[in-house]
């Protein structure tokens, strides 16, 4: 199993090499021999993502007074059109319920967009590549680019889970400051920059929106990040599991996992 340089990072490569090393071994680099099983969670995001990314792609171009409904039932639509979610249902991947409960998700934006003003989109589903140094290329995807104020943007990552996290635990993953060195160092150094987790079934409360100013020692934190595990991965480490991770008991390799503990593929 080896690792060139330089070493192919992502924002959630690194938060998953934090929580779980093995996972990261199953996930990116010796995938264990199970049987592919479509995660209902997994696209439960991916039908919700895309309903917003069109929704907010034709929103200008299309939108008039008072169709904002009907533009995001047609973008819904699409979205589980695009993702067979029907034909999943079918096959016993998710419920009607699901898509029900996203449909849901998608009036609950709706009616903050009702009370706080469409934002002033600069890109939708932004595919982004940057150097860290001479080891680490950084590949990532921004949901949602806007422009926050007169000199300021907004990085904005859709979340579906029921739960959202703590603000303790997005401070310690590397996403939110590896969009803020993207913003300064593709687009303007000098930007003041946000990030913001919307948590889509919660859109209707406090706890829908969690917002940060993404600081220079923030960015530098992630790149610490970013060249550490670069480094230990190049130099060989061992991948260990982690039983305290906290998806540990909903993880897809669990099963695998707990067959031989000492098992190192």
């Amino acid at each position: 199993m080896k690792i060139t340089n330089p070493v192919q990072l992502s924002p959630s490569k690194v938060d998953t090499f934090l929580g779980c090393r093995r996972l990261f071994k199953y996930r990116y680099l010796s995938p264990p021999p199970l049987p592919f099983v479509e995660n209902k969670y997994f696209l439960i995001g991916n039908i919700a993502h895309k309903a917003l990314e069109l929704f907010f792609g034709r929103y200008e171009t299309k939108l008039s007074a008072g169709n904002t409904r009907t533009l995001m039932r047609g973008c819904f639509k699409s979205a589980v059109t695009s993702h067979k979610g029907l034909k999943k249902v079918d096959q016993g991947v998710i419920e009607r319920s699901d898509l029900l409960m996203i449909k849901d998700m998608m009036k609950k934006y709706l009616a903050y967009i009702a009370k706080n003003g469409p934002p002033k989109v600069v890109s939708l589903e932004k595919f982004a590549r940057f150097n860290i140094g001479d080891n680490v290329v950084v590949a990532m995807k921004a949901d949602r680019l806007d422009k926050y104020g007169d000199s300021a943007y907004r990085v904005v990552d859709y979340k579906t889970s029921a739960r959202p996290a703590s603000r303790a635990q997005e401070r310690e993953s590397v996403q939110i400051p590896t969009y803020g060195l993207w913003v300064k160092s593709s687009i303007d150094e000098d930007a003041t920059v946000y990030g913001e987790y919307q948590y889509l079934r919660h859109m209707h409360s406090k706890k829908g929106i969690h917002t940060f100013e993404i600081t220079d020692d923030m960015i530098e934190y992630a790149k610490g990040e970013y060249a550490s595990i670069a480094k230990k991965l190049l130099g060989g480490c061992e991948y260990p599991q982690n039983f305290k991770y906290r998806y540990c008991r909903i993880c897809d390799y669990r099963a695998y996992c707990l067959e031989d503990e000492d098992n190192e593929l």
